[in-house]
């Protein structure tokens, strides 16, 4: 039922990621049809984007107070209409709409994985399952582009965005049919031991005390941190396309399948940066320590290769700095993400989430933005890309200086002005 319950999440994260690659995919086709601009297209990206950072933060607290199985189902129902609105759009305000519809109903779904995690998982187990449910944000953009593209050139960009409508309320019905909460599931009495500390350091999650998670240095260094990386997650995610299309002159129809290979490294960054994570905590290394330090090289090394793409001369070169890239920085939001159950209470796992996730897609609303102005302005990637590889390695130095120790329950309960009387 653990690992289920994670592939469960897994394809619903993938299948959101292949929801959102519907614009990417469609880029210069869409921007034909409406007579849009490279900055109008990215603004696209940016009101998704934006909408789905600030639907980031009730959803946190509604998925600690509510669990993850009916809030999950209900979004997967919801965000697939959406995404089959955008693909009967008359016009630019139509799929603009549809979009922002399409970023508020696909919030609950990497929160809603941390809580399966923290839900199913010991603490100090968690990391393989994360670079799992992680992997989904990569195994969807990588199954996208041949998917995508084939159903583009066969039937036309709008049949794909509906098809994908109706592949994810086949998703909902696979999700309510299969997942089940572990506090309402029969389990073996060895099973129930192995759970007994999540369980016993749950505790209704109340308004005051969540917000008192604003305090800690510790969450804004994950919020800040995970910004850097969404601004480099979504510079190539809506842009590799279109980069190997204009930068490095490639057909659509190449385009679709070596816009893959970096996904597929993605993936494998991804698994990588669960596996590490869990070595390094079973080794002694102190568990905020085991979780920061893949994050900070991942970024790190993120950063390195995205400069070297863009010295690419060629289609070949850049596929295999951008591979480079991509991987690293999988492996480091990996990381990022399993220092989220060793940072924050059992109670408040989906709440820190969420508010990490919403850091994330501030980043990931800027950058689509900004690269399409940056293309716009010189006519190329290359600036583009170094501006997203000084904030990659920005992110990374944000989680060593911010992120250094755990937030306890009892200090989100006491009220710190109640605690700094009582020291005086």
């Amino acid at each position: 039922m653990q690992w289920v319950a994670v592939g469960l999440a897994t394809g619903a994260i993938a299948l959101n990621y292949i929801d959102r690659s519907t614009l990417a995919i469609g880029n210069v086709t869409i921007r034909q049809e409406f007579g849009l601009n490279a900055t109008a297209i990215g603004a696209l990206q940016s009101f998704w984007s934006i909408t789905y950072a600030f639907c980031q933060v009730p959803i946190g607290f509604l998925l600690d107070r509510l669990g993850p199985r009916y809030l999950i189902g209900f979004a997967l129902i919801a965000w697939s209409a959406a995404q089959a609105a955008g693909g009967l759009a008359g016009s630019y305000t139509q799929l603009m709409w549809a979009r922002i519809t399409l970023g508020a109903t696909e919030s609950p779904a990497f929160p809603g994985a941390v809580r399966i995690t923290s839900d199913w998982f010991h603490i100090k187990d968690r990391g393989k399952p994360t670079g799992v449910y992680n992997s989904g944000g990569s195994i969807g953009p990588a199954i996208a582009p041949p998917l995508l593209t084939a159903l583009m050139l066969g039937f036309g960009w709008r049949t794909m965005f509906i098809v994908m409508g109706c592949a994810g309320l086949l998703g909902a019905l696979a999700w309510f049919k299969l997942y089940r909460d572990p506090a309402k599931t029969a389990l073996e009495p060895r099973d129930e031991a192995y759970l007994a500390a999540n369980r016993a350091a749950e505790a209704p999650v109340e308004l005051r005390n969540w917000s008192r998670l604003f305090r800690f240095r510790s969450m804004w260094g994950l919020m800040l941190g995970a910004a850097c990386s969404g601004y480099a997650v979504w510079m190539y995610q809506t842009w590799l396309p279109a980069y190997l299309e204009m930068q490095q002159h490639i057909s659509i129809g190449r385009t679709g399948f070596l816009a893959m290979i970096p996904l597929v490294f993605s993936v494998l960054g991804a698994w990588a940066g669960g596996w590490i994570t869990d070595r390094l905590a079973k080794s002694g290394m102190e568990l905020v320590a085991s979780r920061r330090l893949p994050a900070i090289v991942g970024l790190l090394a993120s950063g390195v290769f995205t400069v070297l793409a863009t010295t690419a001369g060629n289609a070949t070169q850049a596929v295999i700095f951008i591979s480079a890239a991509m991987f690293f920085l999988s492996l480091g939001i990996a990381g990022k993400w399993t220092l989220i159950t060793a940072v924050a209470p059992q109670s408040y796992c989906t709440s820190v989430a969420s508010i990490q996730n919403f850091g994330g897609y501030l980043g990931g609303t800027v950058s689509p933005l900004v690269t399409g102005m940056v293309v716009d302005i010189t006519g190329s990637f290359v600036t583009a890309l170094a501006i997203g590889a000084g904030i990659t390695m920005l992110g990374a130095i944000i989680l060593q200086t911010m992120v250094r120790s755990p937030i306890s329950s009892e200090a989100l309960e006491v009220d710190p002005l109640v605690l700094a009387r009582s020291r005086q």
